[in-house]
Formats: C-alpha cells, structure tokens, sequence
C-alpha cells in the first residue's frame, strides 16, 4: 500500500537506527507532542528514506476535528560512522533519537493488487480477478528521550565546513598587520534609554508573573491539597481510634485495607487474563470441523497455483509435505484459498513457517469475489498486523491492529502457530497458544478462509500444516 500525500494535522520526523535494526527488525516507543507515548514496530528488512504511517497519531486539524497521522522516515546510520559516533547506542529498547525531517522524499505509489494473476490483464492498476493472484503490500505501521518534531517546511541544518578557517594544504597566508583603530565613544540616545527600561520593567513583571503562575501558586495548591488530605487521614484516624479505642490497631487495619486493594487489583488482571485464555480453550475443545494436515490435496480444495499462471510469478503449491505460499516479487503477497467451506462464528488455528524472506500469515472471512477479507500480517521480527480490505485497492485498506507479538519465535524456519477466535463483531488471536491481542469489528460476517506469504524487501516462502477449524 502506497502513503497518501500529507495532510493537515500530520506529524513528520525521522527516524534513526542503525544497520542491525533495520536488517532484523525492532520497536522502538516515542513520545509524541502533548507527552503521548506509543510503541512504533519497525520491520525486518526496512529500507532507508521509507515510511511509517501510524493512522490518527498526529494532531488534530482544528479543536474537535479530525485527527492526522504520524508519518516516520527512516534514516539508517552508515556502519563506518558508528565508532565516531560516541553517543550512539545500538539497542532497541534505548531511547529513540529523531532527525529533524527537513526535505523527504515523497511516498512511493502503491501498487493496486491483482486477485488471481493467471488470466492477465492489460491494465497498470488491477488486473481481473482469478483463482489465484497477487496483492500489493500495505503501509507498514511501526521508542524514549523527549523527540524533536519538524514539519515537512522547515529548512534544514547545514552543517558548516569542517575546513572552515583552517588553511588548505599547501595554501600561504599572507601576514597583515593592521593597527587597531581607536575606540569610539557613543552615546545613548534618550529613546534607547527610555527602550531599555521598559524592557527591563517588562522583564521584572513578567519574572514575576512567572514566579507566581510555575512556583508560588502550583506550591500553595499542594499545600492545600496537603493539608486537606491530612485532615482527611487524621479524621479517619480518629474515627478508627474511637472504634477501635487503638491507634496501632487503627494503623495495622489501614495497612490491611491497602495489601486487599492491591490483591484485588490484581485479582481483576489475573482473572481478565484468564477470561481471555479461557475463549480460546472452550473455543478449540471440541473436534474440528476441518482438520487438514496440509501435507496433500484435499476435499477442502485448497487453490494450487504455479508461477507461471501468476502475473506475479507467485504460488500456491504442496511441497515436502506441507502447503506453501510463494511469492518473489517485492511489494505483492500470494493469496491461498480453502474453495469448499465458509465460515461464520469460528476458531481457525494453522502453524505456519517462514522458510524464507519476510512474512505472511492468514486470511478470513474472504468474500474474493469482491475482495473483502481480514488479513492477519506477521513477519519473521514478531512484528504483527490486522487490515480490514474493503475493495481491490490496497490503499483502502483500514489498519485494525499493529504492534509487536512477544510470545512469537522470530527468525527464519521457527514453527508458530496462529490461531483467530471470530464470534460476532470479537475477534481475538492467539499466538502458540498465548493471547496477543483483540479487536471489535462487524464489518464482515462470513466467508472463506486462507493463508499467504509476501514479499516485502525479499522473495518469500511460507509453508503451512494442521489447519484446523471449530465451528461455534
């Protein structure tokens, strides 16, 4: 998915990593104007001068209105200039240092997907449809010292000549001597005087002023505020004195209210977390209503595709015993379809594997006629996404979810397995059977389901097995 050009109420800055966080990935936490703080995924395989488009993290157009993006270029540090940089720390969970965006370099242009690449087309922006194809990629979404913001117009810093004053090589400087002239004495003239007293003045009142409004006023409130709590303690201490006729007794039930908030508040988290464990293993305790291995063909029909059939030489194929999506050009992702059965209220789990290049995952609820689906994104970084495709531009695609899967193995040819519990408008996922993250979204009921593998900087494959579905 291309960006779309800025708007009112963007935010713009860059981004700085280094050349191991841009090769393997990383997640880096930003604080925003206004003290907002979010996580930014940074993917595997990101190149220099792209984007992260973060959907309504920027500022809003007027008061009440609408809110614009966060729009991030990355800038990856050059591996020789590491050991003069003394200040630079390559970690990603250190602070994140922002360059201020002076001049970028407008968003590339999104390819429009192709649904099923073997019957061609003549078209630059969607060929038909068929039963197997190509999509373009989508907009990547993606840490904390206090960042600086520039916007698109501010002129850049030029640094100064690192020569400037020194002689070059070779190069005579004539000796001149030049005797100083002799000082002048001026006067003030009365208006420069009258000037420097009001601003003086000026200075003193507005001194003062903010000596009352950032010192003596915000400490009389807590002052107050101080002594309005101490007067609430010492009469619910004298309350607890007169039932209790013991202020140690009085000071020990105090302590005892407060250890039973704090195990309470934890009890909420504990059985929040179990609740949302709890979807999952009542959802997937029965048999399966589909239960395919993956490992051959089955009545499940799942699409099998050849590159050759494929306007962007992607596939769909089974090979060494499982299913692969296969796609080799950098910005499109291989949709693999189950034909036969369509599916409502469900849990669909599937282990995939990225054999090779950057990430895929699954599709549900797909009405491919139309070209509506969910699509669930990972890349082999742990980096995660949800996109709600709502027509055959990529570029209307709606980002749902995006940030970073913890309980998720990275790295190449590491089994994960990926499950998603859809029940109504709820939609929650699991990853190796731990839960990552939910949303709430009705816009698509029912459909069929699929996997993928895409190409975001590299040729990518992804192998499938245990696909299975329970019905709820």
């Amino acid at each position: 998915m291309a960006f779309e050009g800025p708007q009112s109420g963007d935010i713009r800055a860059t981004l700085a990593i280094s050349q191991s966080e841009s090769q393997v990935g990383s997640s880096r936490t930003l604080t925003l104007p206004g003290g907002r703080r979010i996580s930014v995924p940074v993917r595997a395989g990101i190149r220099n001068g792209e984007e992260i488009r973060l959907k309504g993290q920027g500022e809003p157009v007027w008061s009440g209105g609408p809110v614009g993006d966060l729009i991030l270029t990355i800038s990856i540090a050059p591996s020789e200039q590491y050991g003069n940089q003394t200040n630079f720390i390559d970690d990603p969970s250190s602070p994140t240092d922002f360059i201020p965006a002076s001049s970028l370099p407008p968003p590339a242009p999104t390819p429009n997907y192709n649904q099923y690449g073997q019957y061609g087309s003549s078209s630059p922006n969607y060929p038909p449809a068929g039963p197997g194809g190509s999509y373009p990629n989508y907009p990547d979404q993606a840490q904390a010292q206090e960042p600086l913001y520039l916007y698109q117009n501010q002129a850049q810093y030029a640094e100064p000549s690192q020569n400037a004053g020194y002689p070059q090589a070779g190069q005579q400087i004539p000796q001149q001597y030049t005797s100083p002239p002799p000082p002048k004495r001026r006067r003030m003239s009365s208006t420069v005087i009258i000037l420097l007293i009001v601003i003086v003045l000026f200075l003193l009142g507005g001194s003062g002023l903010i000596y009352y409004v950032g010192v003596y006023q915000p400490q009389k409130i807590h002052a107050d505020a101080t002594a309005t709590v101490n007067v609430q303690i010492t009469g619910t201490a004298q309350a607890n004195a007169q039932a209790t006729a013991n202020v140690l007794a009085t000071s020990q039930a105090q302590a005892n209210a407060t250890a039973t908030s704090q195990a309470s508040a934890t009890a909420v988290a504990s059985a929040t977390a179990t609740a949302l464990q709890a979807i999952l293993s009542q959802a997937t305790s029965g048999n399966p209503t589909l239960n395919d291995p993956l490992s051959a063909p089955s009545s499940n029909k799942w699409d099998q595709l050849s590159a050759s059939n494929s306007t962007q030489s992607g596939s769909c194929a089974y090979t060494g015993g499982a299913y692969h999506s296969s796609m080799p050009t950098k910005g499109f992702f291989q949709p693999c379809y189950a034909r036969n059965p369509t599916f409502s209220n469900f849990a669909y789990q599937v282990q995939m594997n990225i054999t090779q290049g950057d990430e895929g995952v699954i599709l549900f609820r797909a009405d491919t006629a139309n070209s509506k689906f969910f699509l669930f994104r990972i890349s082999q970084s742990g980096a995660y996404d949800l996109y709600l495709y709502v027509d055959n531009q990529g570029t209307h695609a709606k980002s749902l979810l995006s940030n970073s899967a913890s309980p998720f193995k990275k790295g190449l040819n590491q089994p994960n397995t990926v499950t998603v519990v859809a029940r109504g408008g709820s939609i929650y996922f699991y990853i190796n059977g731990q839960y990552l993250d939910g949303v709430s979204n009705s816009t698509l009921s029912s459909g069929k389901i699929g996997v993928f593998g895409e190409s975001n900087t590299n040729s990518t494959d992804v192998a499938f097995s245990n696909a299975k579905v329970w019905q709820l």
